[in-house]
């Protein structure tokens, strides 16, 4: 989702314009590539697209952290929280 949203932005259109060839998401927000909520990305809605529309492949971690240590390690786990979608 990083570099769709550095080349084109659009990120929901665009995935469901894609949608029966996406096997995979890669999550890094923008800018820096970093864990969600760090950015511009809003993962809490595209998380919730993504699984109202039945997606049951890999969301994968592609991304660092924004913070180092322990500290990083606990904005990561609580950034993950933060946009995990309601439930449906």
């Amino acid at each position: 989702m990083y570099h769709q949203q550095i080349t084109e932005g659009n990120l929901i259109p665009n995935i469901d314009r894609a949608w029966d060839e996406i096997a995979y998401f890669q999550i890094g927000d923008n800018p820096g590539r970093r864990e969600p909520t760090t950015g511009e990305i809003n993962y809490k809605k595209v998380f919730t697209h993504i699984r109202d529309k039945g997606f049951t492949g890999i969301l994968g971690m592609e991304h660092g952290l924004s913070k180092g240590g322990k500290e990083g390690e606990v904005a990561l786990i609580e950034a993950y929280r933060a946009v995990e979608p309601d439930e449906a």
